[in-house]
C-alpha cells in the first residue's frame, strides 16, 4: 500500500483502517498496488466525511472499467451496508456512513 505524497492520514477513524486493509487485498488480487489519493487532505464538498476522518479515495486509473467495477463490488460486499463505495472517473470513494 502506498500513500500519495501530500495525503494526510493521521486522524483517520478506525472504521476507515478496516477499509484500507480490505482494499489492499482486493487491489493485490487484481494485480495492482493500492494507492490512497485522499483522506483528510484536499478540497471536498461541504460536509464531506473526508474532513471528519470517515472517507478515503483510492486510485483506480490503472484498472480496466471491468476491474474497477469488480474492485468496487468486492469492497462494497466486504465492508457491508455501513459503508458507501462509489466509483468516480479517477478513483473509488469509500466512506463510513451508517444509516
Amino acid at each position: 500500500m502506498k500513500i500519495k505524497e501530500g495525503v494526510h492520514i493521521p486522524g483517520l477513524k478506525i472504521q476507515m483502517r478496516k477499509t484500507l486493509s480490505i482494499a489492499d487485498k482486493i487491489w493485490h488480487n487484481l494485480g495492482q498496488e493500492l494507492v490512497i489519493t485522499s483522506a483528510l487532505d484536499g478540497t471536498h464538498s461541504a460536509g464531506s466525511l473526508h474532513y471528519y476522518g470517515f472517507a478515503v479515495d483510492l486510485r483506480t486509473r490503472y484498472f480496466t472499467p471491468q476491474q474497477k467495477e469488480q474492485a468496487r463490488q468486492a469492497l462494497s460486499k466486504a465492508l457491508g451496508k455501513a459503508y458507501d463505495v462509489i466509483a468516480h472517473p479517477s478513483h473509488i470513494h469509500v466512506e463510513y456512513d451508517p444509516k
